[in-house]
């Protein structure tokens, strides 16, 4: 990731990066795009293993939508250099725990989305995963808007 001052860049962070944070990722990459806003997201796991395709259940409920993550590879957190971040959006409070408490990101550019994990659940839980997923999106944006 290059740093560009005209462009923020925000991360979305789970355990794994195969299920939630590359969906959300990808559903906010595509909305920032087509509202024009000058944000991008990546993604990374706690206890991630870089490489690792998302998850077929990912795939398949983003493509609904029309949010392709197919190319998604994970990654782990050491991936990014954390101080290139406008905020980091965990999808569980202890995420944010590790962050902040472990690894000394500032607690002030974390936000909790309390998003559960559906890992190894049915593409129905995926689907519920990611409408919550795109109501948490849709409410980051508007900021990036103001």
């Amino acid at each position: 990731m290059q740093k560009d001052n005209s462009l923020k860049f925000i991360a979305f962070v789970c355990t794994g990066n195969t299920c939630r944070s590359p969906m959300a990722e990808g559903i906010f990459n595509k909305a920032a795009e087509e509202r024009g806003l000058s944000v991008r997201a990546v993604s990374f796991g706690m206890a991630a293993v870089d490489g690792m395709p998302p998850a077929k259940n990912a795939v398949e409920v983003c493509g609904e939508i029309g949010v392709d993550i197919s190319a998604h590879r994970s990654h782990f957190i050491y991936d990014f250099q954390l101080g290139d971040f406008d905020k980091i959006y965990c999808m569980s409070q202890e995420h944010s725990l590790i962050l902040s408490q472990s690894i000394g990101y500032p607690l002030e550019n974390i936000e909790v989305l309390n998003v559960a994990d559906p890992y190894g659940q049915s593409v129905e839980i995926y689907r519920m995963c990611r409408d919550i997923i795109v109501t948490c999106v849709d409410e980051i944006l508007r900021a990036y808007e103001n």
